[in-house]
């Protein structure tokens, strides 16, 4: 009795100290990852300026080598924080996307546009920058998003930033939905008063998509759409870009995300039917399908990142981002597709995504019947096909 007694206690001694280090390491990834990710917050907070401003920002740095000095210089400090994340454990966990070499890649394609001028494309991109950090901050469980952004919230106050519109932007982006509501409110009333259409546009698409993609809130939603349907100082266009999300907002009057069981059946309900839509970027009538399906794939992607489903997945939340997003030169659906093609060439979606990828550059330079398109791009577009079984 005695022997198996402290062979017990030798056992539990033994599973406590291994418990202890786990623990220990569990602990160490978290502040090795937090570390990083507070160097990417201070540098990301001095390019700003750049990436909730429109494409004409940029132009000024022509004018201005010091500052496209500091611009690079700032870009280079982002790539340098991301590419040391690499051998941070807490980050190779599956169900992060899209990967931190997509987001290297990224930063790497809109340093070289800077350094070649081309400030369309960079402010584009630029702008597509912070719909990749979201993408990854939404996988996030609350304790996680308390974690990761409790210090950054009180870190940053409104006099730290030029206006409403940027400080709402900023707090979206580190997750804090009620105070980024309250500042795109600001932010939109001022885009009326003094025809801010950028700005105006921009605020509507990021509260509606708190509403319906990030926290399903049907009468929030409604809510909303009421109030700016009906205010007589909206544009014509605004107003029925408004008035078509209230109308979508029916058909998810009963809608609750937690009781979607076969992910399958939402896409063949929901989804599928859009395919035989023409022109489906262009159909705002669709929008709110879109944000709430965004939603509803994103987690369930991440939730199950092994899932035979992952190439139909990427392909629809490419469709999604791309109708919604306000960067249409290039935007974040874009890096899905390319996602999509490079980790399942085999599926039957592979394709499907690289023509969809395809398409989507190429108008981008519509005018020019596509002869514009920068050489990276093209050799970009050689690879992808080439990597098609």
């Amino acid at each position: 009795m005695k022997g198996t007694l402290i062979l017990a206690l030798l056992f539990l001694s033994t599973s406590f100290a291994q418990a202890s280090a786990e623990l220990s390491k569990e602990d160490e990834t978290k502040i090795q990852a937090k570390a990083v990710m507070g160097g990417v917050y201070e540098t990301f907070i001095k390019v700003i300026p750049y990436v909730y401003s429109d494409e004409e920002s940029l132009l000024v740095l022509k004018k201005d080598p010091k500052a496209k000095e500091e611009l690079l210089k700032n870009l280079g400090d982002l790539s340098t924080f991301f590419k040391s994340a690499r051998h941070v454990e807490y980050f190779q966990r599956p169900g992060f996307r899209p990967s931190l070499d997509t987001m290297n890649d990224h930063l790497a394609d809109t340093i070289n546009s800077v350094n070649s001028n081309n400030f369309l494309f960079a402010q584009k991109r630029l702008s597509a920058l912070t719909s990749l950090c979201i993408s990854c901050h939404s996988q996030l469980s609350p304790k996680g998003q308390e974690n990761a952004f409790s210090a950054l919230i009180n870190k940053s106050k409104r006099e730290d930033f030029k206006s409403d519109y940027d400080y709402g932007n900023y707090l979206y982006l580190i997750r804090n939905f009620n105070e980024s509501e309250k500042f795109l409110n600001l932010a939109t009333e001022r885009a009326l008063k003094e025809s801010r259409s950028h700005e105006l546009y921009s605020s509507l698409r990021r509260m509606i998509s708190m509403y319906t993609k990030i926290s399903f809130d049907y009468e929030k939603a409604k809510s909303f759409t009421g109030k700016y349907k009906s205010d007589e100082r909206m544009p014509k266009l605004a107003k029925e870009m408004v008035t078509s999300w209230d109308a979508g907002l029916e058909e998810w009057k009963t809608f609750k995300p937690s009781e979607v069981k076969s992910i399958d059946k939402f896409i063949k309900t929901y989804l599928s039917p859009l395919e035989e839509v023409k022109e489906l970027a262009g159909e705002g009538k669709n929008d709110i399908t879109l944000l709430v399906a965004s939603g509803v794939l994103s987690k369930y992607l991440n939730d199950h990142p092994k899932t035979k489903n992952t190439p139909e997945i990427l392909y629809w939340i490419s469709v999604a981002e791309r109708r919604l997003s306000n960067t249409y030169f290039f935007t974040i659906s874009d890096l899905y597709l390319k996602d999509c093609v490079k980790l399942y060439s085999k599926s039957p979606f592979a394709r499907k995504c690289y023509n969809l990828y395809e398409s989507n550059i190429e108008s981008a330079f519509s005018g020019s019947g596509g002869m514009d398109i920068p050489p990276s791009e093209k050799n970009e577009l050689v690879r992808l096909r080439g990597l098609l079984k």
